[in-house]
């Protein structure tokens, strides 16, 4: 079991180049990346987001990677921008006029403006770097997936112990069931009583009629198959929990099954007891789709 959450970071450094790489993830319905990127990576961008979805399979991700060049060992040219320079001439002239100045302008202060001279790196990287930089991505989520299985494991830990407690409220509803049923039984006898009119004859009255009615209405009211269900589905959750690779998407499906029978339960009796129980496993099933939601 995985989190959805977590956090890795690499950096590496050699006598050229140093390179950074941390990863970053939250929760998401799905696998959502993000590079933050030098332009000098943009090549590797898709190679590098396969080897993430590999591993990854649900989240939003950000994916910082910083590139930090050694001034020794820069590389690229010197472009003077001709037509620039022309333009902060025929400025310089025009303010020396202007303010009646006689100066010269020297090419010193041309030089010296911006963009009129830059250096640009080249866009290629040396293989050397290209093998660090898939070295610290590497790295880093090999970090960041140790992070997200011993969250997992947490998550793990907690799941199984509220799905015990869970269980141990749906076995006291067991138990108080016959109660809730023998109220059921008497206030359906009573509601039968009060609507009958008081001159009929006892002897107009079927019986069996009543009593097969009374078990019809019994029927609906009955929580069996809530507490059947109910129990199935945490011997359902707790296997899915027990995999090698647990979808948070199927513990969510039924995180909301859960929910919708113990709702039903809760509709369906008046005991004291049950209702209670029912209060009770609701925090408890909304506790579990709180973890649920942060599984991969």
């Amino acid at each position: 079991m995985k989190s959805m959450t977590g956090f890795g970071t690499f950096r590496t450094q050699s006598n050229e180049v140093v390179i950074e790489v941390s990863i970053r993830a939250v929760n998401g319905r799905f696998l959502e990346t993000r590079f933050h990127l030098p332009r000098h990576f943009f090549p590797y961008e898709s190679e590098l987001k396969r080897k993430f979805s590999s591993v990854v399979l649900r989240g939003t991700v950000d994916i910082f990677i910083s590139r930090k060049i050694k001034a020794s060992t820069q590389t690229g040219k010197i472009v003077v921008n001709t037509k620039l320079a022309g333009e902060y001439m025929k400025a310089f002239k025009k303010l020396s006029a202007e303010l009646r100045i006689n100066e010269h302008v020297r090419l010193e202060q041309i030089s010296k403006q911006p963009d009129v001279i830059q250096f640009e790196e080249t866009d290629t990287i040396s293989p050397q770097e290209l093998s660090i930089l898939k070295k610290s991505f590497d790295a880093a989520l090999k970090k960041f997936d140790g992070e997200r299985m011993r969250e997992g494991q947490a998550l793990k830990k907690d799941l199984v112990k509220n799905l015990k407690e869970l269980q141990r409220h749906i076995t006291r509803v067991n138990k108080l069931r016959d109660e809730a049923n023998k109220a059921l039984l008497e206030r359906f006898e009573a509601k039968v009583k009060s609507r009958l009119p008081k001159d009929v004859a006892s002897h107009q009255v079927d019986p069996q009629r009543i009593s097969q009615e009374i078990v019809i209405q019994l029927e609906k009211a009955d929580i069996n198959e809530e507490i059947i269900r109910l129990t199935e589905h945490i011997k359902n959750f707790e296997k899915l929990v027990e995999l090698p690779v647990v979808e948070g998407k199927k513990l969510d499906f039924y995180t909301q099954e859960l929910l919708r029978e113990v709702n039903t339960i809760g509709s369906k009796s008046q005991v004291a007891g049950i209702t209670e129980a029912v209060v009770d496993s609701k925090t408890l099933i909304e506790r579990i789709r709180e973890q649920v939601q942060n599984i991969e």
